[in-house]
């Protein structure tokens, strides 16, 4: 795989890491008018979600130096 192909991946990642923070919040600050049963596995799924894609991007972007 290409220096430039594991920049978009890892940048990609970064992003859907954010999008991914930002529903487990929604999701923590909504809990008491959901089911509690699906809270509890859209949350694991969330965090689950969320460690794979910092680890990928983490690894993607380890030498990459804007400038």
């Amino acid at each position: 795989m290409t220096e430039e192909k594991k920049i978009k991946i890892g940048k990609i990642c970064n992003k859907i890491c954010t999008v991914l923070y930002v529903l487990f919040f929604i999701d923590v600050c909504v809990i008491p008018i959901m089911n509690k049963l699906f809270f509890m596995i859209s949350t694991v799924v969330i965090v689950i979600l969320f460690a794979i894609c910092c680890i990928v991007s983490h690894i993607f972007l380890k030498d990459y130096k804007p400038e």
